[in-house]
């Protein structure tokens, strides 16, 4: 079952611990964990190797075939030895898995943002659920919407044409 292990979303920074493959209810739940040994104050930027505790994440993934994947992944919550940082206690983040507070995998919020910039609301709602990715139509606008606005390009030549105009004599009222 190696195979499970490269199909992380990113296998550098996690270890597959267990897995549970449910096959009444096509799902696969994966137990992961994070490999890295200091972390980084999201405040302050101070590192730390100190843990406080432990707690567990559910992110959903990007489907395989016709199973739906969890990703039950532990992270570690520690403290900032920094004596001017407001922030005691942190949780580390995983940047190239999901953002904090995330629901879902950085890959499966791109796949979902790009069905939502194709084909809107409800068709993308549609053809998420006939990828196994099941959203509804307001959390594929939301991921739209959180997207930058591209820049907005100053014009360098700016000209009228003046063959739209119409001349327009006025008449007299009788």
């Amino acid at each position: 079952m190696e195979v499970l292990f490269h199909l992380l979303p990113d296998s550098s920074s996690l270890q597959l611990e267990s897995w549970l493959i449910d096959k009444a209810n096509p799902r696969i739940t994966l137990n992961v964990c994070a490999t890295q040994v200091i972390a980084q104050c999201p405040i302050c930027a101070h590192p730390t190797h100190r843990v406080h505790s432990h707690y567990e994440r559910t992110l959903a993934d990007l489907p395989w075939a016709d199973y739906s994947i969890t990703l039950q992944l532990r992270v570690r919550k520690f403290f900032c030895l920094n004596q001017q940082c407001f922030r005691r206690i942190f949780t580390e983040r995983i940047a190239t898995v999901a953002a904090p507070w995330a629901r879902r995998t950085g890959r499966m919020a791109k796949q979902l943002t790009a069905i939502g910039l194709a084909l809107g609301g409800a068709a993308g709602e549609r053809l998420s659920q006939q990828l196994g990715c099941a959203v509804s139509r307001n959390t594929i606008l939301q991921l739209v919407s959180r997207l930058p606005l591209p820049p907005i390009v100053t014009p360098q030549t700016l000209g009228v044409d003046t063959s739209l105009f119409v001349s327009v004599k006025p008449t007299a009222l009788s």
